[in-house]
């Protein structure tokens, strides 16, 4: 399944030396709920920042990819 999802935090840190990073969004239609994903780094597409529109993929209620939604056009 697929969500659309809007960037609303980020928080990098390290284990044993390996980056990983806590994301924090919310969903377009209620931006007031914060949900947040834990995953390694490189799992995330270049340059993510708060504010960015993405598309996560979901196994159940659990985000298995983060994707930069894509401009029409």
């Amino acid at each position: 399944m697929q969500q659309l999802a809007i960037i609303e935090g980020i928080r990098r840190y390290t284990i044993h030396g390996e980056p990983y990073v806590v994301i924090y969004y919310s969903d377009g239609a209620d931006r007031e709920t914060i949900h947040q994903a834990q995953m390694s780094e490189d799992s995330l597409p270049a340059g993510l920042r708060v504010g960015d529109s993405v598309v996560l993929t979901m196994i159940g209620s659990v985000v298995a990819g983060v994707h930069k939604e894509r401009a029409e056009g």
